[in-house]
């Protein structure tokens, strides 16, 4: 793998409850693999979160791990760079967010720090072919929190790649989250969490990162 490219604004509810304006093209940024956390199947992760840096955020996202490459790839090309989908996490220092968005600076520092990106387990298409009609959900202390479906996004799966395509070379092994729907909300320590989407299943829970 050589990078992690999230998609953000892909579901106009959630653009709405952030207070947001929608978008006309995927928004995109990125984040090191040195932040992955991935679950095997059935497996309870032991995660941290930074509570001394403000409010955390859960954003459930489905997940899209490339089996190939490529650059300016056109939408039919990127649907054939999709190998496995997995369901995870795509974990935000909200008000460090909110306060750049104010300034108008760039957003990494609210989403990259350790364990800000979680996955679960892998599943090929050929396991999976209809992903994009599956609800995939969060469950934070057996409280719905998310859920959602590909079927529901804004921009595509194939759109998304086809797009970060036109403004960088993607690689086998790329992982690609594509959005959360609404529900967004914070976590705390000793928080549990539980992912379904499909035949994937995995829990978490939070532990406190000492400042």
């Amino acid at each position: 793998m050589d990078k992690i490219i999230c998609v953000g604004k892909n579901y106009a509810e959630h653009v709405k409850e952030l207070g947001d304006v929608n978008v006309d093209k995927p928004v995109i940024f990125l984040k090191p693999p040195s932040v992955l956390r991935q679950a095997k199947q059935g497996e309870n992760l032991s995660v941290s979160i930074p509570t001394h840096q403000g409010s955390v955020h859960h954003e459930c996202e489905i997940v899209i791990q490339l089996k190939s490459g490529g650059f300016r790839m056109t939408e039919m090309e990127a649907e054939r760079c999709i190998g496995a989908v997995s369901v995870g996490l795509d974990m935000t220092l909200r008000d460090k967010q909110a306060a750049l968005k104010k300034t108008g600076g760039p957003w990494t520092i609210a989403k990259v720090f350790q364990d800000s990106a979680i996955v679960g387990p892998w599943v090929s298409l050929e396991e999976f072919p209809q992903f994009s009609d599956a609800v995939f959900s969060l469950r934070v202390n057996g409280e719905l929190r998310q859920e959602g479906k590909a079927a529901e996004m804004t921009f595509s799966p194939p759109k998304c790649i086809a797009y970060i395509s036109e403004h960088f070379p993607l690689f086998p092994g790329d992982i690609v989250f594509t959005g959360t729907p609404k529900g967004v909300n914070s976590v705390l320590p000793r928080d549990t969490g539980v992912l379904t989407f499909g035949p994937i299943q995995f829990s978490l829970q939070w532990h406190e990162l000492k400042s």
